[in-house]
């Protein structure tokens, strides 16, 4: 005979096995983390992937863009230099434009003494030839020291 408990009481139903319920229930969860691992594994190659690629085309425009401030801050160089030429050369022109405008006035000015000596001379030469002694002795008097200045600037 069977040794006692080996076997149901007589009228009793059979017990069901719980081992292979729970190695039922252990291979589903392993199956679900099996699956969860792979679409993990495949998300995060998927990502990786494509922040290497981001982290590539990021790293090309910043080399683009640290060429194009090199180049920029080039042309700012040479166009200060340039710059500088320029107002090198205009400070120039307008010393010499300086220049030119006090000799013109200074010409107009020795202009208006010798023209002031003709006129007075004029004068006082048509009051002799009529005669008139008021008019001669009026245009006469200074004629010497305009016309000493005007003899300078002949």
């Amino acid at each position: 005979s069977a040794p006692p408990g080996s076997m149901p009481p007589y009228g009793q139903p059979a017990p069901v096995a719980r081992k292979g319920r729970a190695v039922l229930v252990l291979a589903l969860v392993a199956g679900v983390l099996f699956v969860l691992g792979g679409v993990m594994t495949g998300l995060y190659v998927t990502k990786n992937n494509e922040l290497d690629r981001t982290e590539r085309r990021l790293s090309a425009q910043v080399s683009e863009r640290d060429g194009t401030i090199t180049a920029n801050a080039q042309e700012i160089q040479k166009l200060k230099a340039d710059l500088q030429g320029v107002q090198d050369k205009l400070a120039d022109t307008e010393q010499d434009l300086t220049g030119t405008r006090n000799d013109r006035d200074e010409q107009a000015r020795q202009k208006k003494v010798i023209a002031s000596c003709l006129d007075k001379l004029t004068t006082a030469l048509a009051a002799a030839a009529d005669n008139d002694k008021s008019v001669y002795d009026k245009a006469m008097s200074g004629l010497d020291k305009v016309c000493d200045e005007a003899e300078n600037y002949l």
